[in-house]
């Protein structure tokens, strides 16, 4: 209290000591909840906890946090209103309360008091905004259970320190260290303990950047696993993923409602380098994960993926749609390999999807680009047409193409996270795919509406991502992403297929269409007399659906450290057969930027 007022007179903070309040609050649970009564003043002595304000309809409209010396609740004290906020621990915590009718009384006794109180809420409210916008609570402690040995965990835990020290200091410590640390303070009663041992969690916050709190799996919750698990950020789970789902014992004893604010992650340790174990769904289903990693011992990228992924570092990249276009993702891709820029996070929109989930099944710019060639380029997927009904094709073709190429993958087998994005017509709202069969995925996120039969998987009709989301930026953002680079290929001029369509109009009645024969005879190949063109009403179904989410690719460039935007307006959005160049263009369109920007994705300190 004295570095908190130290502008105020000794008997104003000796009348404030003997009138005072001191309490423990455990992590997780509520001081107080939003529109509760109340009017004591608190002041945060050590711990943290978090405040979160929500709007009607139960949304956060505003979250943040508070730290030492920290004044609670000051607003009510003054005006009597009810609680403007909920605050709840995210630390085991000591406060200082200070009844109200004790805390009015010194401030009318002691004007200077009301005005250091002033001035400390002027200083809140001026950087309010500025520090409650865009809040994202960044993981500093992590407690760690596991079904492996000792050995193999004092690996594990050496190797995502590594990574760990590019970013700042850590420490491990375990239940020996823990009692060896506090042996000297069991002499002392519960309600004189508590206070040391929660400046004991402070100070090694304070001392170190992180902190690694390890758990010893066993078929009891013991205090030390307790306390622990109130003093972390997120809690990892490590498994073998040939193990079974409850090979953690501890994992179905912890109380799910105590630490439901936790981050908690699923790390699998995988036995094939280039294989994931298939099954993780179920894994999955024993608790809701935030993330799941894939690692292997050998990997020294997996490791790091997991690292950046713990820390809020994770590098994202999310591919637009666009068709034919969506080639020149592949030449992005060239440019982030060359100045070795790591993607630990993908999405995708329509044809981004594809190049997404390729990126996501451990594929490189060149290897993708034999891939998609063969299942875009070569086999035409798009010529059944059909009477349209539903749609220009009949998809027959296509979904089985789409089937075989990506067989019985599970998106969460995948060793880097993956979404795809579609329409959800049913409910007319973005549907991010991150669970299930990835060919349904793709499938759901290239039905061009009126070009490819929409999906309807379990009730429910899927139809091409652009329509509301053409380029998820903002998908990665909302899972945790720290940084995001995206990628436009659709472009908005179109002047020479502009040019084109004037063939299929009445020159001398603006509007009216030609003959039916006429425009037919447009749609001759002549080069390739079996294979006639695309007929452009699908070029223009497609432009029309992907110009509809502009909007929020706007959106997705404001939170995009990198917006990569590539200048395909002079080709088709079924110009397949261009696809080298389309790939030239990706690359020569990027490089540059890619370079000038290269520090702040590869540089720990600039992250």
């Amino acid at each position: 209290m004295a570095d908190l007022f130290k502008n105020l007179p000794h008997t104003v903070l000796r009348e404030m000591k003997e009138n005072t309040v001191r309490e423990f609050l455990p992590g997780g649970e509520i001081l107080f909840e939003e529109n509760s009564e109340g009017s004591d003043l608190y002041i945060l002595a050590a711990g943290k906890l978090r405040y979160e304000k929500r709007s009607p309809d139960g949304t956060i409209r505003d979250v943040g946090e508070f730290k030492r010396l920290d004044i609670i609740g000051e607003l009510s004290l003054f005006t009597g209103e009810k609680r403007s906020a909920t605050v709840k621990a995210i630390r085991d915590s000591e406060l200082i309360r200070v009844p109200r009718d004790v805390a009015l009384s010194i401030l009318l006794k002691y004007p200077d008091s009301l005005l250091q109180i002033t001035k400390i809420i002027a200083e809140r409210l001026a950087h309010a905004k500025t520090d409650s916008k865009g809040f994202i609570p960044v993981s500093k402690t992590f407690s760690i259970l596991s079904s492996l040995s000792k050995e193999s965990l004092e690996e594990i835990i050496h190797k995502i320190g590594l990574i760990f020290l590019r970013y700042g200091s850590f420490c491990v410590v375990d239940e020996k260290v823990f009692l060896e640390r506090t042996n000297e303070l069991l002499s002392l009663d519960e309600k004189d303990r508590e206070p040391w041992i929660i400046r004991f969690f402070s100070q090694l916050e304070s001392e170190f950047d992180f902190v690694f709190y390890v758990l010893e799996d066993g078929k009891d919750v013991t205090a030390w696993t307790e306390r622990a698990l109130r003093q972390s950020d997120s809690v990892l789970f490590i498994k073998d993923a040939n193990d079974e789902p409850n090979s953690i014992h501890l994992e179905s004893l912890l109380d799910k409602k105590q630490f439901k604010d936790r981050t908690q992650i699923l790390v699998l340790i995988q036995p094939n380098a280039e294989q994931v174990v298939p099954g993780t769904i179920r894994h999955l289903q024993k608790r809701k994960f935030s993330r799941h990693f894939h690692v292997h011992f050998d990997r020294l990228d997996t490791w790091e993926r997991l690292g950046r992924g713990l820390l809020g570092k994770s590098i994202g990249l999310a591919l637009g749609g666009g068709g034919a276009k969506g080639f020149a993702h592949l030449g992005v891709l060239s440019a982030l390999e060359e100045n070795q820029i790591p993607i630990d996070m993908v999405s995708g929109t329509s044809a981004g999807s594809i190049f997404a989930a390729l990126i996501a099944m451990g594929e490189s710019s060149s290897g993708s680009k034999e891939k998609a060639k063969a299942f875009w380029v070569s086999k035409d997927l798009l010529n059944e047409y059909t009477v349209p009904v539903l749609s220009l094709t009949t998809g027959k073709k296509y979904t089985e193409a789409i089937r075989q190429f990506f067989g019985s993958i599970q998106i969460e087998d995948l060793w880097i996270p993956f979404y795809a994005i579609s329409t959800d017509l049913s409910h007319s709202e973005i549907h991010v795919h991150d669970r299930g069969d990835l060919w349904k995925a793709i499938r759901a996120s290239t039905s061009i509406p009126g070009i490819v039969p929409p999906l309807i998987d379990e009730g429910v009709v899927y139809v091409d991502g652009g329509v509301l989301d053409n380029v998820p930026g903002i998908t990665l953002k909302e899972r945790g992403v720290g940084k995001v680079i995206s990628v436009d290929v659709f472009g908005d001029i179109y002047p020479d297929q502009d040019k084109e369509l004037g063939a299929y109009f009445d020159k001398t009645n603006p509007g009216v269409m030609t003959h039916p024969l006429t425009q037919i005879t447009n749609l001759i190949n002549f080069n390739e007399i079996l294979r006639p063109k695309f007929p452009p009403i699908g070029d223009i179904i497609i432009r029309s659906i992907l110009s509809s989410s502009r909007d929020r690719i706007r959106q997705t460039e404001k939170i995009s450290d990198l917006f990569l935007q590539i200048p395909t307006n002079n080709f088709g959005l079924l110009d397949w057969f261009a696809y080298e160049r389309l790939i030239e263009l990706g690359y020569v369109s990027s490089i540059d930027k890619i370079i000038r920007n290269r520090e702040k994705f590869i540089n720990p300190t600039l992250q």
